[in-house]
């Protein structure tokens, strides 16, 4: 009698809510989805950025490099500065790029950095079980991805000294790896962005 009225409790009060099931097909649709909405940008130094044009260092072949390519306009300056050599401060004349994104980009207001990519998976190593945290359920991925839409430019020798393009050119024979998350929202999983049960 004492089981009959625990099962009739449990069914009229609709508390209990089963653990939702999470496969892994659909686990790699819902990373891979994410992976390719969203676009990798390399950042390698703020702009304008300023240089000798005598530079010989990395930061002036990537600057040279973007600009051949159009993802950089460049103008000349000449000025005067102070500078140290051998313990005493003189004036020099400097001849400098100023380096900066061309104007349409800087009138739309488009994200900084320049587009190399989007991620693909590759492959999904594991997937745990669904735990719930809060009121969601959340499943952990770890996974095995490389750069998919690589633009030209990223493949040009000058860029070999950056080590993310350098990495996103062999990337698909020596994949990135990381851990992402899913959430179950009470209705169906998607894609989490940071940690499990944090907003």
């Amino acid at each position: 009698m004492k089981p009959l009225i625990i099962t009739i409790l449990l069914l009229c009060c609709g508390t209990v809510s089963a653990q939702p099931v999470l496969g892994e097909n659909t686990a790699a649709e819902l990373v891979s989805r994410a992976l390719q909405a969203e676009p990798l940008l390399w950042l390698p130094f703020p702009m304008p950025y300023e240089i000798e044009r005598s530079s010989k260092d990395k930061d002036a072949g990537l600057l040279d490099g973007l600009f051949r390519y159009g993802l950089l306009q460049r103008d000349k300056q000449m000025r005067v500065a102070e500078v140290e050599e051998d313990g005493r401060r003189k004036r020099k004349v400097l001849a400098t790029w100023i380096y900066d994104y061309p104007l349409e980009h800087r009138e739309q207001g488009t994200q900084e950095g320049f587009y190399y990519g989007t991620g693909k998976l590759k492959k999904l190593v594991e997937l745990s079980s669904p735990y719930k945290i809060g009121d969601y359920y959340y499943a952990e991925a770890y996974i095995q991805w490389y750069v998919d839409d690589l633009q030209h430019w990223a493949k040009d020798p000058a860029f070999r000294t950056a080590r993310t393009l350098r990495r996103s050119l062999e990337s698909f024979q020596k994949p990135f790896e990381k851990r992402v998350y899913l959430q179950y929202d009470g209705d169906s999983w998607g894609f989490w962005n940071g940690e499990p049960g944090l907003l």
